[in-house]
């Protein structure tokens, strides 16, 4: 599977990797670090080329499994002040460079068309979940989300929706084939893969605050309680209008759960999903739990009407 590669990419780009390099990776045309180079600087420019090409590499790799992965144009950049005081931030490229970009543009006008942070979203999640289920030899659970996928690929008339349709199949397949205790952990990887955020006190409004922002939700309200003796805490949640269809049968849970985890603290914390209650209409309540109880529905969590 396609997996072993984008693994063993990502290792390539951790190698050329320094704490403290001035030079970094981003899109040419939105100026943001794409996955799997964001986060990540480089001590010189021919380390930092290196590892936009890797990118390349390892974005046309994920394309297999998604095809409608949006189209990253990666280039260097010095962040530091250079010797006239100007900060170089890669428009000095070779003619080979500008060529190529010209000859992918036609190829790019659909990505820039149907580009959003939602989608980029999505689609970064499901690689991030593709390259954890690899690292962990799960090839069966892979070829079982695609071919789930590719059939509710051919009824969506949306084609933007398709992301929306990955994350719910990617959820569903991996509450059908992996027990609990393994989907926390391949989440646990998945949200490692995904670029580094910094940790908030607070992960589940934070998250859902982001959520919000993406129009992966279009209102929620979240109540946080504490229990001082255990340590424990608790958040009460209900999302109105969650763009991906649980059918109010089963809840996908995935997009929410991974996001809190790469902004939880402490990352052996225990947390968990549970009282999941359809609404109707794309609407949800739950609750997340936190402390040594707490654990698994961070993927897929099924419902009340379904558990009875």
């Amino acid at each position: 599977m396609v997996g072993t590669t984008l693994r063993e990419i990502r290792r390539s780009i951790e190698r050329l990797a320094s704490d403290d390099g001035e030079y970094d990776v981003v899109c040419a045309r939105f100026g943001e670090q794409p996955v799997p180079v964001a986060g990540q600087r480089f001590a010189s420019r021919t380390e930092a080329a290196d590892a936009a090409r890797a990118t390349e590499q390892y974005r046309a790799a994920l394309r297999r499994y998604d095809p409608q992965l949006p189209f990253y144009d990666p280039i260097v950049r010095q962040t530091r002040a250079d010797t006239e005081g100007h900060v170089d931030d890669g428009s000095r490229n070779t003619t080979a460079d500008r060529e190529r970009r010209r000859r992918q543009s036609a190829e790019r006008m659909h990505a820039v068309a149907t580009d959003s942070p939602l989608i980029g979203f999505c689609h970064d999640v499901s690689g991030a979940v593709f390259e954890a289920l690899s690292s962990r030899d799960h090839e069966r659970v892979e070829r079982a989300i695609m071919d789930t996928y590719l059939a509710a690929a051919e009824a969506t008339t949306d084609r933007n929706a398709l992301c929306l349709v990955l994350l719910e199949t990617i959820a569903t397949e991996l509450e059908r084939h992996l027990a609990a205790a393994e989907r926390t952990r391949l989440l646990w990887a998945a949200a490692a893969n995904l670029s580094p955020v910094d940790p908030a006190d607070d992960p589940v409004a934070t998250s859902l605050a982001y959520l919000d922002s993406l129009s992966l939700i279009g209102t929620y309200g979240v109540t946080r309680e504490s229990v001082e003796t255990t340590d424990e805490d608790s958040w009460t949640v209900t999302l109105r209008r969650y763009a991906i269809d649980g059918r109010e049968r089963r809840f996908p849970t995935l997009p929410i759960g991974i996001d809190i985890l790469r902004r939880t603290a402490q990352p052996t914390a225990s947390l968990g999903v549970r009282e999941v209650t359809a609404l109707g209409d794309g609407d949800w309540q739950f609750v997340v739990t936190s402390g040594e109880r707490a654990s698994g529905g961070l993927v897929c969590t099924r419902t009340h009407a379904e558990d009875r």
